[in-house]
């Protein structure tokens, strides 16, 4: 008893640890992306990457200050809203977390991501650093990167980490999303989020409910009559221009 006791605790300290995460940067990184995505929908989006080498966060420019609450609504606001790539990625303990808010839904998933690059000798510079060439097939699609041994994070955009050094351009061979380093900077703020009021789904089971929340009424369910026909009529439109998501095979 004393024994399964023990247990109990140990995983309920572990669960509320997981839900809190807690670390201290050593840089920030500024993207420029290209996005498409979908049928003659492509969006330009600023990302923004904190981290070390270990632990890290990535998010479009506006998820990045209301999830830093560095962001004041003033009036009727539409600017906390408008970004269009509305995941972010959260990395500590090996545990990669996806999460994403659609009105007052929280969902996420987390896995342990396994990344096999491959590096070449090609090398290019980067807004005047030096950058050397590396490749993967991931998602679905075959990733471009290069980075820089002069900047030692082991960090890029979205999910991609693990070379030995920063990312500064990351693109697929489709050039359906191409990402490019605009600026970095030594920064040591400590990130601090509370994961807690995500529900944390299965990664199937997030796709469905994230596909459900974004691409039909299901996060309106007090729409009734003609204005929930009307507003399915919209959701079909949309889920026609978001048809091109960066994983493409989101298990490969």
């Amino acid at each position: 008893m004393k024994k399964t006791f023990l247990l109990l605790t140990s995983f309920l300290s572990f669960f509320t640890f997981a839900q809190r995460v807690s670390f201290t940067p050593s840089i920030r990184v500024y993207y420029d992306s290209t996005l498409n995505l979908g049928e003659n929908f492509k969006k330009e989006q600023k990302f923004v990457l904190i981290g070390n080498s270990q632990s890290y966060y990535f998010g479009a420019a506006q998820n990045y200050l209301n999830d830093t609450e560095q962001y004041e609504a003033k009036g009727i606001d539409l600017v906390s809203i408008s970004d269009y790539f509305k995941e972010r990625v959260i990395r500590t303990n090996e545990l990669t977390s996806t999460f994403l808010t659609v009105n007052s839904n929280k969902i996420q998933y987390q896995e342990i991501l396994k990344l096999r690059w491959v590096l070449y000798s090609d090398t290019k510079l980067i807004n005047g650093v030096k950058c050397q060439m590396a490749a993967i097939n991931k998602f679905g699609r075959r990733w471009i990167a290069y980075f820089s041994k002069e900047y030692p994070q082991s960090l890029g955009p979205y999910k991609f980490n693990g070379l030995p050094g920063l990312i500064f351009e990351l693109y697929d061979t489709r050039e359906d999303y191409h990402f490019t380093l605009t600026k970095v900077e030594t920064f040591d703020k400590e990130f601090n989020f509370n994961l807690r009021a995500f529900k944390n789904y299965t990664k199937t089971n997030y796709l469905k409910a994230s596909y459900n929340l974004q691409l039909t009424s299901a996060s309106l369910p007090v729409l009734q009559g003609e204005m929930r026909k009307e507003f399915d009529d919209m959701m079909k439109r949309k889920q026609k221009r978001y048809n091109n998501p960066l994983e493409l095979k989101p298990f490969e």
